[in-house]
């Protein structure tokens, strides 16, 4: 990739990823950049063609030149943006945040999902979800409550391999058949082994330390077909989830989890019998690609009575999900009316009776 620049080659001003056009808008002149139009623009006067390897540090010397985060000193988030974000406020707990100015480790993504879905999309998702939501707090859905909503990416790891799978099992077919008074029953008993490869795409993981924090976990799946190389343009207006977590740190839960999907399918190919016992079974990894994906997810945070309410709209696809802040005034209203109905069929009741 070449080296990214957020400037508007025609007036100077700030560009901002656009979702519906997947391009860059300058709010200043109106001009619109593709992705590869931002990318020709070159960094300095060079004599020669750059090398890959040159291209690679060149870029990555961009991101971390651009890229900072800021640290939530209540709910502790840690949010990568690009330099001219002028982010104030967490989008978790909506307190004030402290700016850093660098990112100190290498924590570079390698691909993004962008968003599709833009803000004023989400808020309408937001509005149809609510209608079905009857007890509803008010307060979750204040048009000044719907202005915080933000564009958060989500860090994750994803995991595509190719492993060879062995199972040994033990399966029997039983008959039952009667004649006159008496049962009989015959068990056959077979010995089954079963060798495959399986192919295992798209196994993800969260790469923060705080699951609690990550609010896109009821917004899947994604479209990881559609990710591409990561840039830090597609920052521009959105925020980004620090990641806090090294790939050593996901490999066993991994490695445990593949061996796991593994099994399952060379065990699904062990069909027609009454009862399957395995006696053995083992995996060999023989390809594996990991890669540090950003996720794209609209969330709305609600703090209300030492507890956060979220809602979330999935960034590329539309699906969404929430935990609601209960009306307990509304709940209650509901119960009196309920409990005066009854009480006044059972006095009607009971008066024809008498």
């Amino acid at each position: 990739m070449s080296v990214v620049t957020f400037k508007c080659k025609n007036c100077g001003g700030e560009l901002l990823f656009d979702p519906e056009t997947q391009g860059f808008h300058c709010e200043y002149c109106g001009s619109d950049f593709t992705r590869e139009e931002l990318g020709e623009e070159p960094v300095a006067e060079r004599e020669d063609e750059p090398t890959p390897k040159a291209e690679q540090a060149a870029d990555e010397d961009a991101f971390y030149e651009h890229a900072v985060e800021y640290v939530c000193p209540s709910c502790g988030a840690e949010v990568v943006a690009e330099d001219s974000t002028a982010a104030t406020t967490c989008y978790y707990c909506h307190n004030p945040v402290v700016l850093s100015s660098r990112l100190s480790n290498k924590l570079k993504p390698d691909k993004v999902i962008p968003f599709v879905l833009e803000k004023k999309e989400a808020i309408q998702a937001f509005h149809n979800w609510r209608k079905k939501k009857w007890f509803l707090k008010r307060g979750f859905a204040q048009e000044a409550q719907l202005e915080k909503m933000s564009g958060v990416y989500f860090p994750y790891w994803k995991i595509d391999c190719e492993t060879n799978g062995h199972i040994r099992a033990q399966a029997e077919n039983i008959r039952t058949w009667r004649v006159g008074d008496t049962e009989y029953t015959e068990t056959q008993v077979y010995q089954v082994i079963r060798d495959g490869q399986v192919d295992l795409d798209d196994i993800t993981f969260t790469a923060m330390s705080r699951p609690d924090i990550d609010l896109t976990q009821g917004v899947y799946p994604y479209e990881y077909e559609k990710a591409v190389d990561f840039s830090m343009a597609y920052l521009s207006g959105f925020q980004a989830e620090r990641r806090m977590t090294q790939k050593s740190d996901i490999e066993p839960r991994a490695r445990e989890k593949i061996q796991e999907y593994t099994r399952k399918c060379i065990e699904d190919t062990i069909t027609g019998y009454t009862h399957v016992s395995v006696q053995h079974a083992s995996s060999e990894m023989i390809r594996e690609n990991w890669e540090y994906v950003l996720l794209p997810a609209w969330v709305l945070t609600y703090q209300f009575r030492g507890k956060t309410y979220y809602y979330a709209v999935n960034g590329q696809t539309g699906k969404t999900c929430g935990r609601l802040p209960l009306s307990i005034g509304r709940l209650a209203a509901l119960f009196a009316g309920v409990t005066a109905a009854v009480f006044c069929v059972s006095f009607l009741i009971g008066g024809l009776l008498l």
